[in-house]
């Protein structure tokens, strides 16, 4: 038995795992093949733990796959699929969980990986792979793969997958492939050479070991919490846990946030308490995920719970009182399989200022779908969403009224979460659209996902967003495509408004920059507050411009107040009372207060037996 490739391999650690989200494409081709290839490194560059699925497709010519090496687990599903590369370099890929599986039944799936001319996938390479917890395994249609037959792959899946080893497997007997290395003492092998020969981790144990081991001898038994095997006894040994992983240790579950005191007959808060992260133990849910007070780290809130931020951490709190109606965006509850935005659905997000879901407008929002009988949505209603702050999925332009020159519609947006991706990467699409600039003024935050800026041949001022402020995650990028030509812009004068911080901007004017250079009064950058002239006074609050209250009197080179309030004026336009500048004085307050105005324009008390006169 050939050991040298699994000791090689380190055991748990307690450091911190780089995890990257995974994808949802399945076979779909993306926008183009640069950017899919461009995608697929950004999602998995540095990556250890892919906490969806792994998907690998319709890659060509001499491309550089170095990115892929890092990644140690999968929680959903591998697909490797319509590829013309010869190597996947999935080395140390040691194991798929199967959380979700390819057509239901498929934890690792290789499909169609070559080309009419010759060129496809040669050898898989997988020579850390040693646990598929669930799911089972396709190969076909792999016309220039070998050593595919040469892998014991019953070692490979776990004894408690309940699905058929096999689903389909290639048995090429037109394709010549070499023999495994005479090193290869199990005979079995990933791949020409000694580096590939295949560890077994279970049909080679003794009977003593419950689970998997690293050799032969009793003595190299696995702990019970171990997958894909160990390099020692202790539960700290495992290449991987079968459960989950609590800062090194495999464990069965993990320390729950509250215990038991027997002498004080209570529950009371866990020192030791984590949240399930995945197959993780975490002190902490990670950024855009919901803490849960079971100890879970979710997307969505449980029933009979809402969202709160808490010094900066996103929880899901139990209602006191009836939990406020919730707005559900495509994809969630009674919009869940929904399409499209369009005149039958826009009802529901009236009013709406958090959406819980996506918002996808295609085609057939405006033109209609006769088949479903779905008239064209007026654009008149896409007013609706003038109030909306937050997205806690995606937004997907494909289609736009023609007449609309940006998406000013959005112009309050301030979030968009990406708890749930558009083909798992996508967190904003823009595409094919007419429009000049995008015009998101109050967006500031883009949580996860990437954004996609492609084929809008009249669109400028993405340049001039500094995306990477919005971002939250090293591996989010603003993916820009033919769009209008920078030059093109620039000879057009459009570009942005001169008192715009870093020539950053939305869209043209004085209400689309990211920050003023100088001051903001309302939605505007100005040059100047009016703190000392001007017919309605000002007063300066860090960089914004805010308004005087009604009743205070402009004064003449100095400034008129110190707050937006009436007791914070230096003078009152009429009368005072008490410290407040009012318009008259009170003339039965509560029914029982009278006042009057003395000489010095200051409301007094009347007399016991002072009328309304």
């Amino acid at each position: 038995m050939r050991l040298a490739g699994l000791l090689l391999l380190s055991a748990l650690s307690s450091a911190r795992r780089p995890v990257c989200p995974g994808t949802d494409m399945k076979l779909e081709r993306s926008f183009s093949l640069e950017n899919h290839y461009y995608t697929l490194r950004k999602l998995y560059e540095n990556c250890r733990e892919v906490q969806g699925n792994l998907e690998i497709t319709h890659l060509t010519g001499d491309l550089d796959l170095s990115f892929l090496q890092n990644i140690q687990e999968v929680q959903g599903y591998v697909l490797i699929a319509h590829n013309e590369v010869d190597y996947i370099p999935l080395e140390n890929l040691r194991i798929i969980r199967g959380s979700q599986l390819y057509e239901g039944r498929s934890a690792l799936a290789v499909l169609s990986n070559f080309n009419p001319a010759g060129a496809g996938l040669r050898e898989l390479r997988m020579r850390s792979l040693t646990e598929i917890l669930i799911g089972n395994i396709q190969i076909s249609n792999n016309s220039q793969l070998c050593y595919q037959e040469t892998i014991q792959w019953d070692d490979i899946q776990d004894k408690n997958n309940r699905f058929p080893l096999l689903w389909q497997l290639d048995r090429n007997s037109t394709l010549t492939c070499g023999s495994c290395s005479p090193e290869c003492e199990s005979g079995s092998c990933w791949g020409s050479g000694p580096e590939y020969c295949q560890t077994l981790t279970r049909k080679i144990c003794a009977p003593e070991c419950l689970t998997r081991c690293k050799g032969r001898h009793p003595t190299d038994c696995c702990h019970s919490q171990c997958a894909a095997g160990c390099s020692g006894p202790k539960d700290t040994d495992c290449l991987a846990c079968h459960h989950f992983n609590n800062a090194g240790t495999c464990r069965g579950d993990c320390p729950s946030l509250n215990i038991y005191n027997a002498q004080a007959y209570q529950m009371e808060p866990n020192p030791e308490g984590t949240y399930i992260f995945g197959a993780s133990c975490v002190k902490k849910c990670p950024y855009n995920y919901l803490a849960t007070n079971v100890g879970s780290c979710t997307l969505n809130c449980p029933n009979d719970t809402k969202e709160v931020i808490e010094r900066d951490q996103q929880k899901c709190e139990k209602c006191n009182t009836p939990c406020p109606k919730a707005c559900n965006g495509l994809g969630v509850n009674h919009l869940k399989g929904v399409r499209t935005v369009n005149s039958n659905n826009i009802h529901f997000f009236a009013g709406c200022t958090k959406i819980f879901g996506s918002l996808v407008f295609l085609p057939e929002t405006f033109a209609g779908d006769p088949a479903t009988k779905t008239q064209p949505l007026d654009p008149r209603k896409l007013q609706v969403f003038a109030p909306l702050t937050e997205i806690t999925g995606y937004l997907y332009i494909e289609a736009w009224p023609q007449n609309f020159t940006d998406l000013k519609v959005f112009e309050n947006l301030a979030v968009i979460r990406g708890r749930v991706l558009y083909s798992g990467a996508y967190a904003l699409l823009v595409q094919n659209l007419q429009i000049q600039s995008l015009g998101f003024r109050s967006l500031e935050e883009i949580s996860n996902g990437l954004v996609f800026i492609h084929q809008n041949p009249d669109l400028c001022y993405v340049h001039t967003v500094p995306w990477s402020q919005l971002f939250k995650e090293d591996r989010q990028e603003a993916l820009i495509t033919a769009n209008k030509p920078q030059d093109v812009c620039d000879a057009e004068g459009s570009s942005c408004y001169s008192l715009c911080t870093n020539g950053s901007c939305w869209g043209p004017g004085p209400t689309q920059c990211l920050s003023c250079r100088r001051f903001l009064r309302g939605q505007e950058c100005v040059e100047s507050c009016n703190l000392y002239e001007g017919e309605v006074r000002e007063y300066l609050s860090e960089s914004s411009c805010i308004p005087c209250h009604s009743e205070c009197l402009p004064q003449n080179e100095t400034q008129s107040c110190s707050g937006m309030g009436a007791d914070d004026c230096v003078e009152c336009a009429h009368y005072k009372d008490d410290t407040h500048c009012v318009e008259k004085c009170p003339s039965g307050l509560h029914g029982h207060v009278w006042k009057y105005a003395d000489e010095n324009a200051l409301c007094q008390l009347c007399p016991t037996n002072c009328s309304h006169s």
